[in-house]
């Protein structure tokens, strides 16, 4: 029997589900152009620069559409309720932490590396389009339609979403096999789920998106090492 309190979550598990399934359908015809070769990397950005951030705008119309969405509706409570401030001291001192940890991989880059064109154009993208955007859609936009379930759910449902993005990456954006698929199943979705889930407890215990799109970037950002 479904309780009156179930019934008036269901919409916003509607939403959240479908905001995760929309994102992924985005990620999934990055993956199909990336198999018909019509994508550029991070890693060889500088070759085409404009093109490069012409395909990262592209990537980020729909973070964008909910971003403007939830301004709209929020007004005045979008930056209090989307977790888009930053208080506390030990919520600032990890946050400089984590932007010096960026910075000093930035500067290593553009010391050691000879392509220093594509190490700013890879901080710019692994900040703004994969830590920003995945962090706003899964774990701001989805978890506030959550916000009065329970908290397993709420934690579970975007994070599943999460780890479900990323397994083209599983791939090496290559070919999804039987087995690899298989793999990502059993051994893949758990890790990034987990990951999210972690990623998800550090925003709410700072109160704030910004920590964890700052970790988010720094571990994704740290490919530059093997450019």
């Amino acid at each position: 029997m479904i309780t009156k309190e179930k019934r008036s979550n269901l919409p916003g598990i509607l939403a959240a589900t479908v905001i995760g399934i929309v994102q992924f359908l985005e990620v999934f015809l990055l993956y199909r152009k990336t198999q018909n070769g019509d994508v550029i990397s991070a890693r060889s950005s500088s070759g085409q620069p404009m093109a490069f951030l012409l395909q990262c705008l592209l990537e980020f119309v729909f973070p964008a559409v909910l971003l403007i969405l939830f301004a709209l509706v929020l007004k005045r409570d979008f930056l209090s309720s989307m977790y888009m401030t930053l208080k506390g001291k030990w919520q600032r001192i990890t946050s400089a932490v984590l932007i010096a940890a960026i910075l000093g991989l930035t500067v290593y880059g553009l010391a050691a590396k000879t392509d220093r064109v594509s190490i700013l154009l890879s901080l710019f993208y692994y900040l703004v389009i994969v830590a920003f955007a995945e962090e706003f859609v899964i774990r701001d936009a989805c978890t506030y339609f959550l916000r009065n379930t329970s908290w397993p759910l709420r934690y579970l449902l975007p994070n599943i979403f999460f780890a479900l993005l990323h397994l083209f990456n599983y791939a090496g954006w290559g070919e999804v096999s039987g087995g690899m698929l298989r793999s990502f199943l059993l051994n893949g979705v758990l890790g990034y789920a987990a990951f999210g889930c972690l990623l998800q407890f550090f925003k709410e215990k700072s109160g704030s998106i910004w920590l964890p799109v700052l970790l988010h970037c720094l571990m994704d950002y740290s490919v530059i090492l093997k450019y």
